[in-house]
């Protein structure tokens, strides 16, 4: 199964990327590798990630050891990454 990073969620790994690069660039690239390392349970099995209520088919997914979510989209033959946001911010319905 394909993952697919839509073009606002690899705007959000931009922003995170910026953001941490402020403050330590090695950091920066261990979020940014765990970020993209997140999404190979989801290539098993799509629909592991919890249903967010209120966004119809979008699924969360918790990034180990960062303060992110990925919200996705299982479908038949990929994983499209819609947003990738941070858990303490607004970002539900």
């Amino acid at each position: 199964m394909r993952t697919i990073w839509s073009l606002r969620a690899q705007d959000d790994i931009f922003d995170i990327a910026e953001h941490y690069d402020r403050i330590d660039p090695h950091l920066a690239d261990e979020i940014v590798r765990r970020l993209e390392e997140a999404v190979a349970p989801l290539q098993g099995f799509a629909r592991l990630g919890a249903a967010v209520e209120g966004l119809g088919a979008v699924r969360k997914w918790r990034v180990p050891t960062t303060p992110y979510v990925l919200l996705y989209v299982a479908l038949d033959d990929m994983v499209e990454i819609r947003r990738v946001v941070h858990a303490a911010s607004d970002w539900k319905p």
